[in-house]
């Protein structure tokens, strides 16, 4: 078999390996840890039925806008511990808002007062609610490991953390 052939069926088996399979994603917890000094976010959260949906309320101590970053961290549980995953982002608080969180996370959220992606920043303070929030990983990166992945989102200022997010999602390939 000519060299260019081969090139061609290998190119056309991974494309067809990737084709009818997409991904489930299954929250299995939800924390919003304290900051160090100052806590910008705090939650009274729960994940309900069999969906692990996120039901709850989000306060916003403080305008969250450019005086703050984002460092956004993926994390796999692999043969037994946790291991760097492929994301490990720092952010400022507007493209977190809007090129993050915008993207991937509020399109989940079917039932809610945060604001749309374009009025997200500054995000102003108050008190939000989410109620059956589903994770929906249809539009994430490929580049996800398949298992147990713990994404860490920490908000900083100055230096120190503000609190932040810790979310455990269970991600696997359902055939189509």
């Amino acid at each position: 078999m000519p060299r260019w052939q081969l090139r061609c069926f290998l190119i056309l088996w991974t494309i067809s390996a990737c084709l009818g399979k997409t991904l489930e994603a299954r929250m299995e917890s939800f924390m919003c840890p304290e900051g160090e000094e100052e806590t910008l976010f705090s939650c009274k959260t729960r994940l309900i039925g069999r969906d692990r949906m996120l039901n709850g309320t989000f306060t916003n101590h403080v305008d969250f806008d450019e005086s703050f970053e984002v460092w956004v961290n993926f994390m796999q549980f692999k043969n037994g511990e946790w291991v760097q995953g492929n994301i490990k982002l720092r952010l400022r608080a507007c493209d977190y808002l809007t090129k993050f969180f915008g993207k991937y996370f509020l399109p989940m959220i079917k039932d809610t007062n945060v604001p749309p992606v374009e009025e997200l920043c500054p995000f102003p303070k108050g008190e939000y609610y989410i109620r059956n929030g589903k994770m929906e990983p249809q539009n994430w990166p490929t580049l996800l490991y398949r298992g147990l992945n713990k994404v860490i989102i920490d908000f900083v200022r100055d230096g120190k953390s503000t609190g932040g997010f810790r979310i455990l999602i269970e991600l696997s390939e359902l055939e189509r």
